[in-house]
């Protein structure tokens, strides 16, 4: 598609700038453009059937979907002629076109191939004993037999050593900002939110998580929360919203936080999506996030009433 549609793309960019001026008048410009859109809907589709051909030949082979060495060859070879005017374009439409086919292509790998990177309990863990920072206690309406601890060091230890079920915590103070701690205790002690509350005292709304070091995935569940960074490149995180908008996923929250690994500093991007694991397009999105971000992580799954 790309090669019939950048020699189309071209030819009608050279009218253009050769003409300078409309001999058109609106009505016949928009019959012009029904006509390409026609085309270009008809090439899509015939590159689509190919790029289902490429996924269920790499479902076989487990061969990686997102090769961006290759992407950028295609892009330089694609451009190559084309006016520097439209090159900034032309180069978006290239790029465009390759995401919409990774999307698809993690799909139908699913489907062929059964490589989901991840699972969870459909049941519920039965929660008696919680472990919760003192300072948050009345906060966090803790039940009265509640383990006060001083660190979210100690919270994570208790949790993991079985000393209690679950952490309670806030994770964000609405209007003034999350909770950094709280955040790096769910990444360090691979614990995953699995309740969310919204409670209010003075005036002042709080979010309230309870977590485990059990990853859980119910029916009613319509948020989950996760952690992803992105290569140090031009447009990457960019890619990855517009990923999670293709397949219709609401972003409620995102948060970025800098970290440092080695020499090299980069950020950390902490992210509620309105989704529930267990469907399938969701499946997807993650499976394509799992291959094209850094260090993606799970860090739960929960219900919210509301619009938080």
């Amino acid at each position: 598609m790309m090669l019939a549609c950048g020699s189309l793309y071209v030819m009608l960019v050279s009218e253009i700038v050769d003409n300078k001026r409309c001999t058109m008048d609106l009505s016949q410009v928009r019959e012009n453009i029904d006509r390409v859109d026609k085309e270009i809907r008809r090439l899509f589709m015939e590159r689509m059937l190919l790029s289902d051909q490429v996924a269920c030949i790499k479902a076989e082979t487990e061969d990686e979907i997102y090769k961006p060495d290759r992407e950028e060859s295609i892009i330089r070879k694609q451009t190559q002629g084309v006016d520097p005017k439209m090159l900034r374009e032309y180069t978006a439409l290239i790029k465009r076109i390759m995401e919409v086919s990774r999307k698809y292509q993690y799909g139908r790998v699913l489907e062929v191939r059964d490589c989901f990177p991840y699972s969870w309990s459909e049941v519920s863990k039965d929660l008696s004993r919680f472990s919760v920072l003192r300072d948050e206690m009345e906060i966090c309406e803790a039940p009265s037999d509640s383990l006060p601890v001083d660190s979210f060091e100690e919270m994570g230890n208790d949790i993991k050593s079985g000393v209690v079920d679950a952490g309670m915590g806030v994770i964000e103070e609405v209007g003034v900002g999350v909770s950094d701690g709280l955040n790096n205790l769910l990444l360090d002690k691979e614990l995953y939110i699995t309740r969310y509350e919204v409670r209010e005292k003075e005036d002042i709304r709080y979010k309230i998580v309870t977590f485990t070091d059990q990853l859980e995935v119910l029916p009613e569940h319509n948020r989950m929360k996760i952690m992803f960074a992105c290569p140090n490149r031009s447009g990457s995180l960019g890619s990855v919203l517009s990923m999670i908008s293709d397949y219709g996923v609401n972003l409620t929250e995102i948060h970025s936080r800098p970290y440092k690994e080695e020499d090299t500093w980069n950020y950390r991007f902490f992210a509620e999506l309105n989704a529930n694991m267990n469907d399938r397009e969701i499946r997807a999105l993650l499976f394509q996030l799992s291959s094209e971000t850094m260090k993606l992580k799970l860090l739960g799954s929960y219900y919210c009433e509301g619009d938080f």
